[in-house]
């Protein structure tokens, strides 16, 4: 019978995370390219943001998603575009927050809950409340 040890599995993790962030960097740029975002030091569209300055954010991103308990690709993916294409801080909106929160919902169900309970005025209120100082909380200058 084959064994995969703890060590292998967790390089496949990381080789599979590498991956993702990828992929998910390449989705922004090419179908969100031109989206405005407001970053501490400037205002910029997402396709001109540098590819390592980025990967910092995506990355950051992703580990804020999970700390909601998310996991899947697709909500993962769902979550880091709408930082990207609403605010990085969206999460903080008291109903999305909410929402986000609620362990009634399956983690990875909880972006797709947020179309059906939320309101284009509350989506305003979340760009009204942009703070670009949430990419410093979410590592921005702190790339490698």
């Amino acid at each position: 019978m084959l064994k995969i040890r703890n060590q292998q599995m967790q390089a496949f993790q990381t080789v599979a995370e590498v991956a993702f962030l990828r992929k998910l960097v390449e989705y922004l740029y090419e179908h969100h390219g031109q989206v405005a975002v407001q970053l501490p030091e400037n205002f910029t569209v997402i396709v001109q943001i540098p590819e390592n300055q980025i990967k910092t954010l995506v990355a950051n991103g992703i580990n804020r998603a999970r700390a909601y308990g998310i996991s899947s690709e697709v909500s993962l993916a769902a979550f880091v575009v709408l930082m990207f294409v609403t605010a990085p801080n969206f999460d903080e909106h008291p109903l999305i927050k909410r929402l986000l929160k609620d362990e009634r919902i399956a983690a990875n169900e909880r972006i797709d809950s947020l179309w059906q309970h939320t309101t284009e005025q509350n989506w305003q209120v979340v760009k009204q409340n942009y703070d670009a100082k949430a990419w410093q909380i979410l590592g921005w200058g702190n790339e490698k």
